[in-house]
């Protein structure tokens, strides 16, 4: 496979597999241990995953996390490295579209959670596809913003949605990693210019 979304996959992995299981990471409290068990439960036990954002579940969710909580860091790592066959998110196609700002967005959080990191170079293709993912990603962020939202790339283009509320217009410019980043909730962490 040969698209972005399983190549972040295999990124996040390698740089989860250096960080060691007790890194930290950009999502609160919760080490690289804690983000592969996410990524894990979200693929493989969809309904659990649900616990995440519905109550309802949440005592699945934390069942599945007892679960994997006993695994061996290599062995978890290996089924974040390895998605079923069965889980959508493994399919031509449909992995991109459910994995790509998914698997870039953890992998920084956990390159970025380091006392030094630097910004990764992407290549054209890498950028073309973090872009769409960044057009994606505005509509949910807009739906949530005072006024209208616009996001500018260079280079990739520009876009804009929302506009309700008090007629104000919010422009984040940068390259599409650090968009994604930032309209994903990691504003503090990504290098964008917003006006």
């Amino acid at each position: 496979m040969s698209n972005l979304a399983r190549t972040e996959r295999l990124r996040l992995v390698d740089e989860a597999r250096r960080a060691g299981e007790d890194a930290p990471t950009l999502c609160e409290g919760w080490t690289t241990r804690d983000l592969a068990t996410h990524l894990v439960i979200r693929e493989r036990h969809p309904v659990a995953a649900l616990g995440i954002f519905v109550p309802k579940f949440e005592g699945k969710r934390e069942d599945q996390e007892q679960v994997y909580a006993s695994m061996t860091y290599s062995r978890l790592l290996g089924l974040v490295a390895s998605p079923p066959r069965w889980a959508p998110g493994g399919w031509p196609g449909v992995e991109s579209v459910m994995n790509t700002a998914e698997y870039l967005v953890h992998h920084e959080d956990i390159r970025r959670a380091a006392i030094e990191w630097i910004p990764r170079r992407l290549s054209q293709t890498e950028n073309r596809a973090v872009w769409a993912a960044c057009r994606t990603a505005l509509l949910p962020f807009a739906a949530k913003a005072e006024g209208r939202v616009e996001i500018n790339s260079p280079g990739f283009g520009q876009r804009g949605a929302g506009g309700k509320g008090d007629g104000r217009t919010a422009t984040i410019t940068g390259a599409p990693v650090e968009i994604l980043l930032y309209l994903m909730g990691r504003e503090k962490h990504a290098l964008v210019d917003v006006k």
